[in-house]
């Protein structure tokens, strides 16, 4: 998908691409931007496995291009409060010199899944030389004041010129300074990657049906992976918990045992006794064997 809109009258462009359309439209590198000053601003959106070697190859291949990192943020730890997996999201703002942009957004593209890019091209063209010419002209009327103030023989003449001479300069300073800043936008592209980590890459095109089940395999698989680690950190998180019940419950079902071995032993006890009383009973005289009458005793 590609979109072109001028942008009043900077003559900006806008180009945004999603899925397998990743290169650059020819408007926007083409020789007739050839001597324009062009501001040019990218934003990629993109996906990765190796979230660290992602950043570093990024901070490593600005330098290497003599850009400089604008500003960095990170978002996000491999584990959340509750022990889950919490994916990492990083978003860099790098100012690549224009000449080296893109060499430097084929690297990237080439290290991480880009599902979306967007670049706007202002030509600044007019506005600089109309600067210019107007710092030109405000340099010529300095000039000519400072002759005249040379020449002034009144008081009054001397503070009217020197008044336009501080007008002047103000605008001057402040024509310089829009200048560097053209200069500085030209001259050094501005590029914001949004970086999100992922364990499947989202499809940017169509794929086969090979490519769908492998991509489905590895999510399923993911999936889980991530309801193994969550049950196991969740078991040996509430370790404290359980385990003193457990124990409790154990020492109780023990006792309860002991206790129900006890009686059983003291029942059959008595039990046994009684058969031995009746045995007794039964023999002549009711004396006991060995007794006094018994005549086996003698």
């Amino acid at each position: 998908m590609e979109t072109a809109a001028a942008a009043g009258d900077t003559n900006g462009e806008t180009v945004t691409e999603g899925g397998d359309s990743l290169t650059s439209p020819a408007s926007l590198s083409s020789p007739q931007t050839a001597g324009r000053k062009l501001i040019r601003n990218v934003d990629l959106w993109a996906e990765t496995e190796d979230f660290e070697g992602l950043l570093r190859s990024i901070h490593e291949q600005v330098s290497s291009l003599s850009g400089y990192v604008e500003q960095s943020d990170v978002s996000g730890s491999s584990i959340q409060r509750d022990s889950r997996p919490s994916r990492r999201h990083a978003s860099i703002t790098a100012r690549i010199p224009a000449d080296q942009l893109d060499s430097f957004l084929q690297v990237v593209e080439d290290q991480a899944n880009v599902t979306e890019r967007s670049e706007t091209a202002t030509d600044v063209t007019l506005q600089y030389s109309d600067l210019e010419s107007r710092k030109k002209t405000l340099t010529t009327e300095q000039e000519r004041i400072w002759a005249l103030l040379e020449k002034a023989d009144t008081l009054e003449a001397v503070i009217a010129l020197e008044e336009r001479l501080s007008e002047i300069r103000y605008q001057l300073e402040s024509m310089e300074s829009q200048l560097k800043l053209y200069d500085n936008q030209v001259d050094y592209s501005t590029v914001s990657i949004h970086i999100s980590e992922v364990a499947v890459y989202t499809p940017t095109g169509s794929q086969s049906v090979g490519t769908r089940i492998q991509d489905g395999f590895k999510r399923n698989l993911t999936s889980v992976k991530t309801a193994v680690v969550d049950l196991f950190v969740l078991v040996a998180s509430t370790l404290p918990i359980w385990l003193p019940a457990i124990l409790v419950f154990a020492a109780a079902a023990a006792g309860i045992r002991y206790y129900i071995g006890r009686n059983s032993s003291g029942e059959k006890g008595k039990k046994d006794e009684k058969p031995k009383k009746k045995l007794d009973d039964l023999r002549p005289g009711g004396t006991p064997p060995g007794g006094p009458s018994d005549p086996s005793a003698k």
